[in-house]
């Protein structure tokens, strides 16, 4: 397929248009950037979202996109802007790619997905009858025009997706791969045959830790839709467990602690399509408490589990395994055909997950500061260093947290990159 650029047409002050042609027929690129822009695409973007072929497409949703927007995007602020991208074919529109740049210095701006880094795949939304891997390099051939960015830098893009095949032969990726952990679920008829199925010390020891539970007082599990009575104050709760827990543990969630975090879940799902697509918060509680909590995204069948968390007083009881077991459950019962336990190279998942989804990650350099920061850095020593670090014992890297807390700080978001990529300039 072949697909000619024309010309370009960027009127102040405006949403940028660039005219395609493609078969004959004139395409038109948009670039939309603020929130009444974002907001007026509705209709667009879900019908977009019914028509992409792809799994592994929430984090690019309306309702993920825009409820974060609401929240986290400010005017006065420069530092992140939305950029996304929107290819249309008439009244139709055949591409959105949501992205945003964010300064990390004065010196260096880059292009990354929309949300970042709480989206946990990077793909984009698409028509099957209308792009493809030709169309989708054009649209990353004008982007690389933009003289205002120094790299697009894309983590966790699917293997399987489009956007690998559009991005393959651009940038650098690290030697290191990453990959999804999943609990296929389409060929499980039924929650009794398929605890049956487990391995007979995997059901002992599920059923042991119930028990040991259930010893300790009354135990309940309830899952709440976003919006439903008790969902928004257990969102609170969830967040507080979960700091209290990567304090404890010296893990990295800078963005669990912003403030306007808990003000982005509480919406987020409130105005999502119908059906049982949303948001669901899972609470594992004893006499009533919460010990165990879990924030997932039901979408086209698929969950994602975004955000767990744990009550450390009751840590060696594992009560985070138990309510997984019964999140497990309530996704078989409902229909869910694949469980999705995200990017995070966790241990544990394999006892609880029967496949993975490859991910790919590319930084792809428009500048030569944008070169040194994606070959040097995201490519060189970020992922040794993150490595390193994950070695250490949960003491040790809650130590090191403390102390380099008031230097983040001083020096702001990316102040320790920044020195980490001054080190590397040859």
């Amino acid at each position: 397929m072949t697909v000619a650029i024309r010309g370009r047409d960027r009127t102040a002050g405006r949403s940028r248009s660039i005219p395609l042609v493609r078969h004959g027929r004139h395409l038109e690129l948009e670039c939309l950037e603020t929130l009444d822009e974002l907001e007026a695409l509705k209709d667009a973007w879900q019908g977009l979202e019914e028509r992409c072929p792809e799994p592994f497409g929430y984090f690019q949703s309306f309702d993920w996109c825009l409820s974060w927007c609401r929240v986290f995007l400010a005017p006065e602020k420069t530092e992140v802007r939305a950029r996304v991208y929107v290819l249309w074919d008439g009244a139709e529109c055949v591409m959105i790619w949501p992205m945003m740049t964010r300064r990390i210095s004065p010196a260096i701006t880059l292009l990354v997905p929309l949300t970042a880094p709480m989206n946990q795949y990077s793909t984009l939304l698409y028509d099957p009858a209308r792009f493809d891997r030709d169309a989708g390099r054009a649209v990353l051939d004008e982007i690389r025009r933009d003289r205002g960015l120094d790299a697009v830098c894309l983590d966790h893009v699917p293997q399987l997706a489009l956007l690998s095949a559009i991005l393959e032969g651009q940038g650098v990726s690290p030697e290191e791969g990453q990959q999804s952990s999943i609990l296929d679920l389409s060929a499980i008829t039924d929650w009794e045959s398929h605890h049956r199925a487990l391995p007979k010390k995997q059901r002992l020891q599920r059923n042991s830790r119930r028990n040991r539970l259930e010893k300790l007082g009354a135990l309940d599990y309830r899952v709440y839709p976003a919006g439903s009575p008790g969902y928004a104050d257990n969102i609170e709760r969830c967040i507080a467990l979960k700091q209290a827990w990567l304090r404890d543990t010296g893990r990295l969630g800078r963005d669990v602690f912003d403030p306007r975090f808990a003000a982005f879940l509480r919406d987020l799902g409130t105005r999502a399509n119908a059906g049982d697509d949303g948001v669901y918060l899972h609470a594992l509680t004893l006499d009533s408490s919460p010990i165990a909590m879990e924030i997932g995204m039901r979408f086209r069948d698929d969950y994602y589990c975004f955000l767990g968390a744990i009550d450390l007083a009751y840590q060696k009881h594992s009560p985070g395994k138990v309510q997984m077991e019964s999140a497990q459950r309530w996704a078989i019962e409902t229909g869910i055909r694949r469980f999705d336990f995200l990017n995070d190279p966790s241990a544990y998942k394999s006892s609880w997950t029967n496949a993975t989804e490859p991910l790919t990650a590319c930084y792809v350099p428009l500048t030569s500061l944008g070169r040194l920061y994606c070959h040097h850095w995201m490519a060189g020593l970020r992922p040794h260093m993150r490595s390193i670090y994950h070695r250490f014992g949960a003491q040790i890297r809650a130590r090191l947290l403390s102390a380099v807390g008031p230097v983040q700080r001083l020096l702001g978001r990316h102040g320790g990159s920044m020195g980490l990529v001054l080190c590397c300039m040859p």
